[in-house]
């Protein structure tokens, strides 16, 4: 093991200037490799370190292990903890250390005469013994580090973007292998060219309202004013109900569904169509990742998708509202409602669409 201050420095040098939290890091890393006695910083890959943070921290537990992302060797899971998990992957030993509720004021006491707490924290944390600085507590995983660390040379295509997945990240879905992002988890929305050929997300407003306020008769005529100003319009509709048909019995395609394609395509010179068995419910995010081509897609229901939403509140009805004052962009209704946003007339369907078009077709 390298020297306390050797390991400060080459931390140091990371960050351009030494911090309490890279003290803090750095000693982490030092108990570790004693209480597990393993040589650290380690040139092998016998250490896999799970950090519960970014930044300072993370750096030095780093330094003093040997552990780092780019070897495959070290996992950030963000829960904002300065704490680590670190793990013997020959005996299988876990431990998780992380700093004493104390280890901030014992540091300052331990160096009264620093110029800040910062500093007291700084020189502190270096001069007292690990027992009034950390917590260790024996852990057992409960995530296969096996999977985890997987085979490097393990390569598969995405069905749904055909791009290359490694270390076995691919999910399946209906027997079909795909990237995290293309099931559901992506962390981007893909861009597309809006009129004005200017790259940008394609934005999705959703329309919602209790059973018979009118939302569908609203997105109809929506979807024919705002086609009818030059824009490309992408629709979707959320059922509740499973077991809906949406084929016509008898029909070719519907004969090879019901022999169990999984995947049925029916295509034609001026349009295609398509449906598939699901093994579990799509999200709203998940369904629009597929439509492109359009500059605005309009959703009726998925209240829960924390989209930008209109809401239609009929009287006859019903008089409550469903939507968040965080989702609420407009409210159509014949109430005299005062919400803080836009409330349109139900039959007022060019100020509804000018309001689309201001925010979302104008740029």
């Amino acid at each position: 093991m390298e020297s306390l201050a050797d390991l400060l420095a080459r931390s140091a040098s990371r960050h351009h200037n030494l911090c309490p939290r890279q003290v803090l890091g750095v000693r982490m890393g030092m108990l570790a490799g004693k209480i597990l006695n393993l040589d650290l910083p380690q040139q092998d890959k016998r250490l896999f370190t799970f950090v519960e943070c970014d930044g300072c921290g993370m750096g030095g537990i780093a330094i003093a292990t040997g552990c780092f992302v780019e070897r495959r060797t070290l996992r950030v899971l963000d829960f904002g903890k300065l704490a680590a998990t670190f793990v013997d992957t020959q005996t299988g030993q876990s431990i998780r250390i992380k700093p004493d509720p104390q280890a901030r004021a014992r540091a300052e006491k331990s160096v009264p005469d620093s110029p800040s707490r910062w500093h007291s924290q700084l020189e502190g944390y270096q001069i007292l013994p690990d027992e009034e600085l950390f917590i260790v507590e024996p852990v057992q995983l409960t995530v296969s580090l096996q999977k985890i660390i997987s085979q490097p040379d393990q390569r598969v295509n995405c069905t749904g973007c055909g791009e290359e997945i490694s270390n076995e990240r691919q999910v399946l879905r209906n027997g079909q292998v795909y990237c995290r992002a293309c099931a559901g988890e992506s962390y981007y929305t893909k861009l597309t060219a809006n009129p004005k050929n200017r790259l940008t997300s394609i934005p999705v407003v959703t329309v919602i309202g209790n059973s018979g306020s009118g939302k569908t008769t609203l997105l109809e005529k929506l979807v024919k004013e705002l086609t009818g100003r030059g824009y490309r319009l992408a629709t979707i509709k959320h059922h509740s109900h499973t077991g809906f048909e949406i084929d016509v019995p008898g029909k070719d395609s519907w004969r090879f569904a019901q022999a169990g394609s999984q995947h049925v395509v029916v295509a034609a010179p001026d349009k295609i169509a398509a449906y598939r068995r699901l093994e579990h419910d799509l999200s709203l995010d998940e369904i629009t990742a597929g439509i492109h081509d359009v500059d605005l897609i309009l959703v009726e229901g998925y209240k829960q998708a924390n989209k930008p939403t209109i809401e239609v509140v009929r009287a006859a009805n019903s008089h409550a509202i469903i939507s968040t004052p965080q989702q609420r962009i407009a409210i159509a209704s014949d109430l005299p409602l005062e919400l803080g946003v836009p409330i349109f007339s139900l039959d007022d369907i060019q100020g509804i669409a000018g309001l689309l078009e201001q925010r979302f077709l104008q740029g």
